[in-house]
């Protein structure tokens, strides 16, 4: 066995799709939703198989056995799954890519998974993912980084209220970025302001919208801790913000449970599954955007990204963006691009080479990547 697909959501779905054009059939899959998996192994025939058990659902020492028997594991799960998952990869000594929005700091994996010879690529997604990727190539470029703003955000083409926005990926995830702290660096120092509190206003690739401190740099903070300006911006149209400011004032945006009748009910994901029912049908035509702006001694980066929606796929520009990084890399992993071990998201594998493939693989789904070279 090669490769264990963990998740059939959006992303992981479409990762499925991209790992069997890219040859890295057969995959195995796993899914808590047996109609999910149904459709799977109905449109994918002999090219998926379903294992008996769900790794999820067994003991640390049987899981890390199971997972022994993969080269590799594409992490799609929701985030609060994903940290055992990974840690149970890094026992089992293999390798996993991992999508996931994770709260948890995956960089302190990173002497065991060195120990076990294990690999984990971690936010391997559109952002955090390539976003890193190309901060971390131009920090290469440059010869260090003294500036480091990524701003991105997947835009609905025809945003409608109230909501502005629309639903492309785990909503309970995207409910975090709302309270988590960002994490970021000022002035040299680490801060982790109230997202709410710096609300700028952007002018992006022809479009007006506003922009507001997210949990995106992470890593960066570790891997980049000489940098003094390190943030990442995530962009909504107007409207979005304010209201999911009243949400977040009315309690909503929390995960302490409250008591309704008899039951605790956690707020933030009550939330999500709310937003899911009223808005998670809203037209799909959307675009991932990102724009990195990386300073050095060398001069300045900025890099203009735009993954539209695919009409002929039906498939979410941010979606498309998650997938392909995700695929791209286990790619370079299975045909020994990437030989390495520990924990190493995707700025620490900026080299020449993997951010050339992964430039062309976001090309040949339709996106905009370009690098203008400022010195």
């Amino acid at each position: 066995m090669t490769t264990l697909l963990m998740g059939l959501g959006r992303q992981g779905y479409r990762m499925l799709e991209l790992a069997i054009e890219q040859g890295l059939a057969p995959v195995t899959i796993v899914d808590s939703r047996p109609e999910t998996v149904s459709r799977a192994v109905e449109q994918f025939g002999s090219q998926v198989s379903v294992p008996e058990e769900n790794p999820l659902a067994l003991p640390d020492d049987r899981r890390a056995a199971m997972l022994a028997g993969f080269k590799l594991v594409l992490d799609a799960l929701p985030s609060f799954h994903s940290f055992e998952l990974i840690k149970s990869c890094i026992q089992a000594g293999t390798t996993v890519v991992s999508v996931s929005f994770l709260e948890e700091d995956f960089m302190s994996l990173d002497a065991d998974a060195r120990a076990n010879q294990a690999l984990v690529i971690p936010d391997c997604g559109g952002a955090p993912g390539f976003s890193h990727m190309m901060a971390g190539y131009s920090a290469r470029k440059l010869g260090g980084a003294e500036k480091v703003i990524m701003k991105v955000g997947a835009i609905p083409q025809n945003p409608e209220p109230p909501f502005y926005h629309s639903l492309t990926w785990s909503v309970e995830d995207l409910m975090e970025e709302y309270f988590r702290p960002a994490k970021c660096r000022h002035d040299g120092k680490i801060m982790a302001p109230d997202p709410f509190a710096d609300i700028q206003e952007e002018q992006i690739q022809g479009m007006k919208l506003q922009s507001f401190l997210s949990d995106g740099a992470r890593s960066f903070l570790q891997t980049y801790p000489d940098v003094p300006l390190m943030e990442e911006r995530t962009l909504r149209h107007h409207g979005h913000l304010a209201f999911m400011g009243t949400l977040r004032d009315a309690g909503f945006l929390t995960r302490e449970p409250v008591m309704v009748d008899r039951d605790r009910v956690v707020p933030y994901r009550f939330l999500a599954s709310m937003l899911e029912k009223r808005f998670g049908n809203l037209p799909p035509e959307d675009h991932f955007i990102m724009q990195v702006e990386v300073e050095g001694p060398g001069g300045r980066h900025l890099h203009d990204y735009n993954m539209p929606y695919d009409a002929v796929s039906n498939v979410f520009g941010l979606v498309n963006s998650v997938a392909v990084t995700a695929i791209e890399a286990a790619g370079m992993v299975l045909d020994g691009t990437i030989q390495r071990t520990g924990v190493l998201p995707l700025e620490l594998l900026a080299e020449e080479e993997p951010f050339r493939r992964m430039s062309e693989a976001h090309r040949r789904l339709g996106g905009l990547v370009e690098l203008q070279i400022d010195r």
